[in-house]
């Protein structure tokens, strides 16, 4: 039975994209895989649902997601390719195609077969998300959902930040009301759970990234919980789960790292993303893919030199290129990332908004936390409606591992 998302597959839109497919669903919009008719590529198109594209609100966070993806050419962010108008005169964000999984499943398909990322498949995906956050938080753009789902593994073995959609930009007002918090609950800073809007700043997304890493690491998150009102409470009064005490291999600083990364005074935190990133590699001995870029233009210019007569130092050990920079190792990752079978899929959680009235049905006052609860198995964040914060139907991104934008 047609629904009405897939009776506009078919159709064109902006004179220009003709609508293949869906291949994502949104809390309030779609997301189809198209074709360029000018430029003879694929696309893909971001849509907003009938309801979303008549509040003033749900346009403008489109458009800012478009400005936010614009500074971020170049960068590991997802490229805007074209904002356009629909046959019902709605906005419609272009994206390039990404074909591959996202991080979140990757994981789970890991965790199924008991493996982990390496250390150093950990430092080629977060390298450039890292370098991607510090130039939007240089340019005052602010993420805020940074999560596994919103970082895409590419069949090439490149990476994609995902889904500005709730990206502050500098000097921009404020689409929400003051106390309303937003998030993926799983992965919100403890001054995003409290509705502190005017605290947060690049800081938020120092947090969401610590969370992102510890998962990783672990397999587990650090601030478990089975409800909102236990995710709320340990992760704005709790103490964040031991990572030696989940992986006693790590080295001996890992906790340190961890305190430092989840603290939950934002100013004993790591005050911005490089510096948890130089930590990170520090502590776990993760040597980034631009430093290795580096380290063999150090050896390249030292054969040169050699060949000139001149004198040139031995190189360190930690600069030594590693064999993994190798084009057939790169393919070889590429080939690695794992697509759980689709009956295993990790149960979907998109990002949340509770209102004022909301928060004080669902979020108790601040108690001591419970005991630290059984792990579990990576999760997506939950979704709830302003009115009567029910769950949302699980979202269904089809047979296809294609995708762009927001999940």
């Amino acid at each position: 039975m047609a629904t009405k998302q897939t009776e506009r597959v078919g159709q064109v839109i902006g004179q220009r994209y003709e609508l293949l497919a869906v291949i994502g669903r949104g809390g309030q919009g779609m997301v189809y895989r198209a074709t360029d008719r000018w430029m003879k590529r694929e696309v893909a198109v971001k849509t907003l649902d009938s309801q979303a594209a008549r509040e003033p609100r749900m346009v403008e966070r489109l458009m800012r997601e478009q400005q936010a993806m614009t500074v971020l050419k170049g960068t590991a962010a997802v490229e805007v390719l074209d904002l356009c108008r629909g046959n019902a005169g709605e906005l419609c964000l272009v994206m390039e195609l990404l074909k591959g999984v996202d991080l979140d499943e990757h994981l789970y398909g890991l965790s199924l077969r008991r493996e982990r990322l390496s250390l150093l498949r950990v430092g080629e995906i977060f390298d450039p998300i890292v370098s991607t956050l510090a130039t939007a938080h240089a340019a005052g753009i602010v993420h805020r959902d940074l999560k596994p789902a919103n970082i895409f593994l590419l069949e090439d073995g490149t990476v994609r930040l995902l889904d500005f959609g709730m990206a502050r930009l500098k000097n921009a007002a404020p689409l929400t009301a003051a106390g309303t918090v937003m998030g993926s609950p799983s992965f919100m800073a403890p001054e995003a759970w409290n509705g502190l809007s005017d605290l947060m700043d690049q800081r938020v997304d120092v947090y969401s990234l610590g969370v992102i890493l510890f998962l990783v690491l672990s397999g587990e998150l650090p601030f478990s919980g089975a409800t909102l009102q236990e995710k709320y409470l340990n992760a704005t009064s709790g103490q964040a789960s031991s990572l030696l005490a989940l992986r006693p291999d790590l080295p001996r600083g890992a906790d340190d790292w961890v305190r430092s990364a989840l603290a939950r005074d934002r100013e004993q935190r790591f005050g911005n993303v490089e510096a948890l990133w130089n930590a990170f590699t520090a502590v776990f001995h993760v040597t980034p893919p631009s430093r290795k870029r580096e380290s063999w233009w150090v050896q390249a210019k030292g054969a040169v030199q050699k060949m000139a007569g001149r004198s040139q130092p031995a190189p360190r050990a930690d600069t030594l290129p590693d064999p993994s920079g190798s084009a057939l190792a790169r393919e070889a990752l590429a080939q690695s990332v794992f697509r759980p079978p689709a009956d295993t899929a990790p149960p979907v959680e998109p990002t949340m908004e509770l209102g004022e009235a909301d928060l004080v049905r669902v979020l108790p006052p601040p108690r001591k936390p419970p005991p630290r609860p059984e792990p579990a198995r990576p999760e997506k964040t939950i979704s709830m409606s302003d009115a009567d914060l029910e769950l949302d139907p699980p979202r269904d991104f089809g047979s296809e591992s294609t995708k762009s934008g927001k999940r």
